[in-house]
C-alpha cells in the first residue's frame, strides 16, 4: 500500500533539492519524491509502499539538513 510522506525541511536551494534527491534515491523503497521550496515550509512529499519517515529524517539531518515529519 502506498503512502504519502510529508516533511517539513530546511531545503531552500536548487542544488539543495539536486542534493536531497540524491539522499532520498538511496532508499530503495521511495517510490516519488515532491518538492515545494516555495511552501513556508519547505515541504518535501515522499511516496513509498513502506514506512519511511524515520530513515528520510535520519538521512536528512546526518548530511545537514533540517528535517521533521508533519502529521
Amino acid at each position: 500500500m502506498k503512502k504519502v510522506f510529508v516533511f517539513k525541511t530546511s531545503v531552500r536551494t536548487s542544488k539543495q533539492i539536486r542534493f536531497a534527491s540524491r539522499i532520498l534515491a538511496a532508499i530503495d523503497s521511495v517510490l516519488r519524491v515532491d518538492f515545494d521550496p516555495e511552501d513556508c515550509d519547505r515541504i518535501v512529499r515522499v511516496e513509498s509502499n513502506k514506512e519511511i519517515a524515520a530513515k528520510v529524517i535520519n538521512l536528512f539531518k546526518a548530511n545537514g539538513l533540517n528535517c521533521e515529519e508533519l502529521v
